[in-house]
C-alpha cells in the first residue's frame, strides 16, 4: 500500500536537509529493481518461518487451535540436526608457510587473539542462528566489522555496549529539544536531564572497540543481478544491507532531516516477520517510527554509500572501508545447499513441507476415525425410556429388571458396533522413510526408535547421517575459515601490541609472551595461514573420543619419547615428526600435533621491519597499507 509523498515545510531550527543527488537517485532505482527481483524469495522465506513456528495468530492462545500442525516435524528435525553441525566454537589454527622463518609464537598469538575476539563478539549465538537460518531460510548471513568510532564505522546492529550509544541518544534528545514545534518539549528536557545524569554516573569505557559480528536476515540483504550462481556472490558488483532503524536514532547518527524517509509498516504479528510493505509519511513522523537505512557496498568504486529509503540524497559522504580485510565484502553467507545455474537451492522446509502435511493429515484422519468409535448402546425403538435409563444408569453390582416381552435381551439392547479400522490406511511408515531419505536424519539421531535396530544397524545409520550432514558441515568449515582469515586481517590492521598484551600478558626480557609484527597485510599473510580445525564445531561424542584416544596413545607415546630424546641431543628428528603427523592425521585429524612436539625456549623475537624493538613503546603503530581485491 502506497500513498502520496508530501514533503513538510522546512521549520526554523530543524535539521538540515541535503540537496538531491543524481547518484543517490540512481542507487535508489537499483535498490527498487533488486527488491523486485528478490521479492518472491523473500515472500517464501516469511512463509517458511510461519510454517516452522506453527503458531496460528488468528486463534485464541488458550485453545489447541493456536498451534497449527499436530506434529511439527520440520522444527524437530532442524533442532536435532543443529548439534551435529554446530554446538561449540571452532578451534582456530594458524600455521606458518615460510620454512626459513620461525613464526610459531606469532601463530600462537594470532590464534589467541582471533579466538578471544570472536568469542567476545558472540560467535556461538550468531553462528547457531545462522545455521538454523540456512536450514530453514535457504541461507544464513553474517557480517564482520570492527567497531572503533560510531561516527566513522558502517552501520552496526550488534554494537559493543559502551557509552557511544548513550552519547548518540543524548545528541538525538538535544536535537529534539531544539525543535520548537514539539508539543512535548518539557518531557524531552526532563529525559535529557535524566540521560545526562546517567552518563555522569556511568562507569563504562567511553571508547570501547573490537570485533562485531552481526546476523542479517536474508530479506535485509540485496545482491546485484550480475550474480547467477551462489559461489559468485563475493564477486558481485554491489551488495546492499537494509538496516531498520528508528527515525530518532537515524537523525541523531547522521544529523540530517529524514522526514521524507519511508516508514516500515508497524502492524505485525509476534512471529517476528514484517510484511515488507513500506508507507510514505504525509507528516513529520514520531522519532520512534521505523525507517530503512540502506548501506551499499560498491565493489566497482570501492566506496560505501549510506542513504535512507525514500530520500534521494546520501545520509553521509561516501567512504572507503579502511581497516577492513583483504576481502572487499564483510558479508559471509552460508547456504544449506547449492545448485548450478541458480542462486538458491531447496532447504529443509522445501524438502519436507508436503511430507509433514501428509503425515499430519494421516494422523488427523486416524484421530477422527477413532473418535467415531465411541462406546454406546443400541436399543429397540419400542423399548420405553424408563427401561433405557435404568439400564444405562445402573451402578456397579446393581440388578436391573427389564421387561423384554419374551424377547432375548440382546435383541432389545446391545452394545453399539465399532467402525472397522484398517491399520494400513493410517500407516505413516512410508512417509517416515521418505522423510529419512530427504533429511538424512535417522531414528537414532532423533533419540526415538520407531523400529528396533541392532547396534550394527544403528552404527551404519549414524555413518549415513554423518555423510549427509558432512557436506553441510564442510560448507560451514569453509565459511568459518574465511571469517577467521578476514578477522585476523582486520585485527592485524587495527590492534596495537599494547592491546594484544591484554590477552597474552607482556613480554619480559627472558621470555616472549606474544609476537605481533607491525607489517603490511601482504607480508603478514604470506607468512601465515589461518584455518579452522575440521570437526571441532559439532557436539562432542565422549564415547567415540575415548575410543580414538585409546588407540592413539599407545602409538604416539613412544614416538614423542624418541623425538624428545633426539631434540635433547640436537639431532634432526624431522622424519619422526613427519611420521607422528601422518599417524595423527589418519587416526584423528582434529588433534593438534604441535602440542606433542618439544618447544624451544622462547626468547624476545627480533624486531622485524616496521616493528618496534623490545623495550620500545608500541602504543601507536605506523599506518599499514591497505590493499583490497578487485
Amino acid at each position: 500500500m502506497m500513498i502520496e509523498d508530501v514533503q513538510p515545510a522546512q521549520q526554523p531550527g530543524a535539521l538540515p536537509r541535503p540537496e538531491d543527488d543524481p547518484l543517490a537517485k540512481k542507487w535508489g532505482e537499483r535498490i527498487r529493481a533488486a527488491r523486485k527481483r528478490w521479492e518472491k524469495l523473500h515472500k517464501r522465506i516469511r512463509h517458511n518461518r510461519r510454517l516452522v513456528a506453527g503458531f496460528n495468530w488468528g486463534r485464541d492462545p488458550d485453545t489447541t487451535e493456536f498451534i497449527g500442525p499436530r506434529a511439527n516435524l520440520i522444527f524437530s528435525t532442524a533442532q536435532a540436526t543443529l548439534p551435529n553441525i554446530y554446538a561449540r566454537n571452532p578451534d582456530v589454527s594458524a600455521t606458518g608457510t615460510w620454512a626459513h622463518r620461525d613464526v610459531r609464537l606469532f601463530c600462537e598469538t594470532l590464534q589467541t587473539v582471533v579466538s578471544r575476539q570472536m568469542r567476545d563478539a558472540g560467535l556461538k549465538k550468531r553462528m547457531k542462528m545462522t545455521v538454523l537460518g540456512a536450514m530453514l531460510e535457504y541461507v544464513g548471513i553474517l557480517k564482520i566489522t570492527y567497531q572503533k568510532d560510531l561516527r566513522a564505522d558502517p552501520a552496526i546492529i550488534q554494537r559493543i555496549n559502551d557509552t557511544q550509544d548513550n552519547l548518540e541518544r543524548l545528541n538525538g534528545l538535544i536535537q529534539s529539544v531544539d525543535d520548537d514545534q514539539r508539543s512535548d518539549a518539557e518531557l524531552r528536557v526532563r529525559e535529557l536531564e535524566t540521560t545526562l545524569q546517567g552518563l555522569q554516573q556511568q562507569s563504562e569505557i567511553v571508547a570501547a572497540e573490537g570485533l562485531v559480528i552481526d546476523r542479517i536476515l536474508p530479506e535485509n540483504l540485496l545482491i546485484s543481478d550480475d550474480v547467477i550462481e551462489f559461489d559468485d556472490y563475493s564477486n558481485a558488483d554491489w551488495i546492499a544491507q537494509l538496516v531498520p532503524m528508528s527515525r530518532g536514532t537515524a537523525k541523531a547518527r547522521y544529523g540530517i532531516d529524514l522526514a521524507g524517509a519511508k516508514t516500515y509498516e508497524t502492524s505485525q504479528e509476534l512471529s517476528g516477520t514484517k510484511s515488507g510493505d513500506l508507507l510514505v509519511n504525509t507528516t513529520k513522523a514520531p522519532d520512534d517510527e521505523q525507517i530503512c537505512i540502506i548501506e551499499i557496498w560498491d565493489r566497482q568504486s570501492q566506496q560505501v554509500y549510506t542513504m535512507a529509503d525514500g530520500c534521494q540524497f546520501f545520509c553521509r559522504e561516501p567512504f572507503s572501508a579502511e581497516g577492513a580485510g583483504q576481502r572487499w565484502y564483510p558479508f559471509f553467507i552460508l547456504p544449506y545447499a547449492v545448485l548450478p545455474g541458480q542462486f538458491v537451492a531447496p532447504c529443509i522446509v522445501d524438502l519436507t513441507e508436503k511430507l509433514q502435511g501428509e503425515h499430519n493429515e494421516t494422523r488427523d484422519k486416524f484421530a477422527a476415525h477413532r473418535n467415531l468409535n465411541k462406546p454406546g448402546w443400541v436399543a429397540s425403538a419400542d423399548m420405553n425410556g424408563k427401561s433405557i435409563r435404568r439400564h444405562t444408569d445402573a451402578e456397579l453390582g446393581e440388578v436391573v429388571l427389564i421387561d423384554t416381552e419374551g424377547k432375548p435381551l440382546n435383541q432389545i439392547i446391545t452394545a453399539r458396533p465399532n467402525l472397522p479400522i484398517n491399520p494400513a490406511d493410517y500407516d505413516t511408515g512410508p512417509i517416515r522413510q521418505d522423510w529419512e531419505m530427504v533429511t538424512g536424519l535417522q531414528d537414532a539421531a532423533r533419540s526415538t526408535i520407531a523400529q528396533a535396530k541392532t547396534a550394527t544397524e544403528a552404527g551404519i545409520m549414524q555413518q549415513a547421517l554423518s555423510g549427509r550432514v558432512g557436506e553441510f558441515r564442510d560448507k560451514l568449515n569453509d565459511l568459518l575459515t574465511e571469517m577467521s582469515q578476514y578477522s585476523a586481517q582486520v585485527l592485524l590492521l587495527n590492534l596495537t601490541p599494547a592491546q594484544v598484551e591484554r590477552y597474552t600478558g607482556p613480554n619480559t626480557p627472558d621470555q616472549a609472551a606474544y609476537d605481533w609484527p607491525q607489517l603490511s597485510r601482504e607480508q603478514v599473510f604470506d607468512m601465515v595461514e589461518v584455518s579452522i580445525v575440521a570437526g571441532t564445531t559439532g557436539a562432542p561424542d565422549k564415547a567415540q573420543t575415548q575410543e580414538i584416544w585409546a588407540k592413539v596413545l599407545p602409538v604416539i607415546q613412544p614416538l614423542v619419547a624418541q623425538i624428545m630424546q633426539l631434540a635433547a641431543q640436537s639431532i634432526d628428528y624431522a622424519p619422526l615428526e613427519a611420521l607422528l603427523r601422518e599417524t595423527l592425521a589418519r587416526l584423528d585429524d582434529r588433534i593438534d600435533v604441535e602440542q606433542f612436539l618439544p618447544k624451544p625456549q622462547r626468547t624476545q623475537p627480533p624486531a622485524m621491519p616496521g616493528q618496534p624493538a623490545p623495550g620500545q613503546s608500541s602504543a601507536s603503530p605506523t599506518p599499514l597499507p591497505i590493499a583490497v581485491n578487485q
